[in-house]
């Protein structure tokens, strides 16, 4: 441990030059000092570690294994040492210049524009640009910053960062449920009219299942098929038959009463892997201060549970 006490930044940084660049000149010629100098500073180290960090010979260095394992771990010093001068740089520094935003279609209408007037109050100095397109969009080529997207998160090319659950729910019109009664299991609904979305990939299954048993998957139809899922919740609202939304999307139905919840018994979704609605920005150590202010912006104003679960 005392070694350790004895140790240094600027010789840790050098260190990681020597083995980034294979010999002492080129890192002397950069941090205008001598390779003597560089080489003293590394030989220090070793003492005050008390262990050999480099093979020495006349045309490069190379680590040891004790080397390697400095190594790994003044990298990760170093970075978090980076990050903290930056943070501490941006500290009082305001958000500003263009931000290129995409998001769903119906999610950002109903989730993001009713707060960009607050964003731009808080951010003056921010240029939104937000693009609403259900289409697959690859962030790097169409050069966009911050990617709202709900699913099932696959892509580990992004970094992402969750702002809430996707949850389901089972609804109808009272009138509906009126006149064609109310189902009590998943297999009545094969007597009912369901209101499913067909989009690119087809018409979407619907999941069923009762607490701690395995998903279970129905092809259901009805008087309406549609690509745009607030036209079928208005079909449900009219009583033309069920909807399986998420509850961003018919919370507000669901409180006022123009829908009601079926088979609560059971958990429904559109597919046996959890949903969440996430914020991705492509993979980098950090985001830029912008885009960290718009997702704690999000965070802040969905809240935990998000509002729509309420």
């Amino acid at each position: 441990m005392k070694g350790f006490n004895q140790i240094n930044i600027q010789a840790l940084r050098l260190y990681v030059a020597v083995l980034d660049q294979g010999n002492f000149s080129e890192v002397a010629r950069r941090e205008a000092m001598s390779p003597s100098t560089v080489s003293r500073v590394i030989s220090q180290l070793e003492q005050a570690l008390q262990t050999q960090l480099l093979y020495r010979n006349t045309r490069a260095v190379s680590p040891t294994e004790s080397g390697k394992l400095l190594a790994e771990h003044a990298r990760q010093v170093l970075a978090q040492l980076d990050l903290a001068a930056l943070d501490l740089q941006e500290q009082d520094s305001e958000p500003g210049g263009l931000i290129r935003i995409n998001a769903p279609v119906v999610f950002g209408q109903r989730h993001l524009a009713p707060w960009l007037h607050e964003l731009n109050a808080r951010y003056p100095r921010l240029n939104i640009e937000l693009m609403q397109t259900d289409d697959f969009i690859d962030p790097l080529q169409d050069s966009v910053d911050l990617l709202i997207r709900i699913g099932v998160m696959t892509d580990s090319t992004l970094q992402a960062r969750t702002l809430g659950q996707q949850n389901f729910r089972l609804a109808a019109s009272p009138d509906y449920l009126a006149r064609f009664g109310t189902p009590v299991t998943p297999d009545d609904l094969l007597n009912h009219s369901c209101l499913v979305f067909k989009g690119f990939a087809g018409s979407q299954r619907w999941y069923f299942r009762e607490k701690d048993r395995d998903w279970r998957s129905w092809n259901l139809r009805g008087a309406l098929t549609s690509n745009n899922a607030e036209t079928l919740a208005q079909a449900a609202i009219d009583a033309m038959g069920l909807v399986v939304f998420p509850t961003w999307l018919i919370g507000d139905a669901l409180r006022d009463g123009r829908l009601v919840s079926v088979l609560e018994d059971y958990q429904v979704s559109t597919s046996p892997e959890p949903q969440t609605i996430s914020a991705l920005y492509p993979n980098s150590r950090r985001p830029s201060i912008k885009v960290r202010a718009v997702i704690d912006f999000l965070v802040e104003k969905f809240g935990s549970p998000a509002y729509w679960e309420r």
